[in-house]
């Protein structure tokens, strides 16, 4: 039952991850087309005002829970690469460093106000591919 709740958790979590990366990357952009770019920057004032808020106790539950999960099918009794399904959680915590890494970078530049590398400016993009990608790979690993 511990286990299920932390799944449960873990899945509503990515889900509002996921889903404001999506809204980003896919929705707002249209929204700016559409009505303008007064709108859409008041729009993304109000959502990030709220964002601001939910979000990073969202991202540490994600990563937690995650933690908790991936010990439990990866540790000293289990092995680390006895399995095709070890190996895909492996490639899944690449996928989220890559992510936390990418979160850590930007923070440093707004906190230092200094201008990210021209690779950052879509990188919401490459989180929400990497986020689909760990989606996919968390389905995919319980039927190799």
């Amino acid at each position: 039952m511990e286990y299920t709740l932390i799944l449960i958790i873990h899945l509503l979590s990515a889900i509002i991850f996921i889903g404001f990366i999506f809204a980003d990357v896919i929705v707002f952009p249209a929204v700016k087309n559409k009505l303008g770019v007064e709108f859409h920057t008041k729009m993304i004032e109000a959502i990030v005002g709220r964002g601001l808020k939910i979000y990073p106790p969202i991202v540490i539950l994600l990563m937690a829970t995650g933690g908790y999960m991936f010990s439990k099918y990866v540790n000293s009794e289990l092995g680390y690469f006895e399995t095709s399904m070890q190996v895909l959680l492996w490639i899944k915590l690449a996928f989220v460093v890559l992510i936390v890494l990418g979160v850590i970078y930007t923070m440093y530049c707004k906190l230092t106000k200094t201008q990210p590398i021209a690779f950052m400016n879509y990188f919401h993009s490459y989180a929400l591919v990497l986020g689909i990608a760990i989606v996919i790979l968390a389905k995919v690993m319980f039927v190799v």
